[in-house]
């Protein structure tokens, strides 16, 4: 253990080393400064400050990427997990001996087509909490700290971490009556519709099906033609879909109430049911404690009763 007079080191730079944890994790400075809201001029003055402090480069600049040196990458393994524990521990006490306040975060599908419309209900049902939401793309930055639950798709692969199951990944392909009608497929098998535009969220990326696997658990093999738009959210597939831009992969109960009234039509033989959706995810170590465990049962109870199963699991 070293001697609290060790940290004399420290001190002039603890500024430094938490903007360059995220620099180093964003991999340059203006995406760190739009994550953190500050100016890339002061970020810059704080990495430029702990080189000169430490006396080497912790960086190297190619184009606009900051790619980090061997003295960053040794720099930024300690510093990500010090720094990382400090923030939840800080977390911990705030929550237990604050004013209890508690930190959800989704992404923006589930935020936009279940959370936004609950929460004022979820507000509601704990008075006696400040509920901060916050929407973003899925899975977690070190920007952005650790909240407290975390709605992902797919169950959380660290062993440290709890999930319950929210809304399975209960899905159809579908499409604006008027696309069918231009493409004069009233009832268009699989085949054809590799054909029809396709409104693409991903690759897999996200862990869900996306067209590629869809098809492919039917036999039919399908890539993108290099031309494909690919959207960077599951909201404008939706909204895409209902113009009667293309074919949607749409999650049923997270689609607007489009496929119930009939703005969107189901193609037929193409529901499909898994085991992956979205998660509920919070770590062990607090998933018990009574405040989060209630929120986590008013949760995944208000996601059964909107979300009821309707097809048994896919082969």
């Amino acid at each position: 253990m070293m001697p609290p007079e060790a940290d004399s080191l420290l001190l002039p730079v603890m500024n430094a080393l938490a903007a360059f944890r995220v620099v180093a994790s964003q991999g340059s400075v203006s995406a760190a400064a739009q994550a953190l809201d500050t100016s890339q001029s002061s970020l810059s003055r704080h990495i430029q400050n702990l080189e000169e402090h430490l006396g080497c480069p912790l960086f190297l600049r190619q184009n606009r990427r900051m790619v980090l040196t061997t003295a960053g990458q040794q720099l930024f393994t300690t510093v990500d997990a010090g720094l990382g524990a400090i923030s939840l521990k800080a977390q911990e006490l705030k929550r237990q001996h604050g004013p209890g306040e508690i930190r959800i975060r989704c992404g923006h599908g589930f935020a936009h087509f279940w959370m936004l419309k609950h929460y004022p209900r979820l507000q509601r049902s704990f008075p006696q909490l400040q509920i901060n939401l916050s929407v973003g793309p899925l899975g977690m930055r070190p920007e952005d700290g650790v909240p407290d639950l975390d709605v992902r798709l797919g169950p959380h692969p660290d062993p440290e971490w709890h999930s319950d199951l929210l809304i399975p990944e209960d899905i159809c392909l579908a499409a604006a009556p008027k696309l069918l009608e231009k493409h004069e497929l009233p009832n268009p098998d699989l085949q054809d519709l590799t054909r029809l535009p396709l409104l693409h969220l991903d690759r897999g990326e996200y862990g869900i099906l996306w067209f590629g696997s869809f098809f492919e658990r039917f036999g039919i093999p399908y890539e993108p033609d290099p031309s494909t738009l690919f959207f960077n959210s599951y909201p404008h597939v939706v909204y895409s879909a209902i113009e009667g831009r293309g074919v949607g992969i749409i999650w049923r109960g997270l689609d607007d109430g489009a496929l119930d009234s009939g703005e969107l039509v189901e193609l037929p033989g193409t529901g499909l049911r898994t085991e992956n959706g979205y998660f509920l995810t919070c770590r062990k170590a607090i998933c018990e404690e009574a405040e989060i465990l209630q929120l986590r049962r008013w949760m995944t109870n208000a996601c059964a009763r909107v979300n009821p199963p309707r097809h048994p699991p896919a082969l």
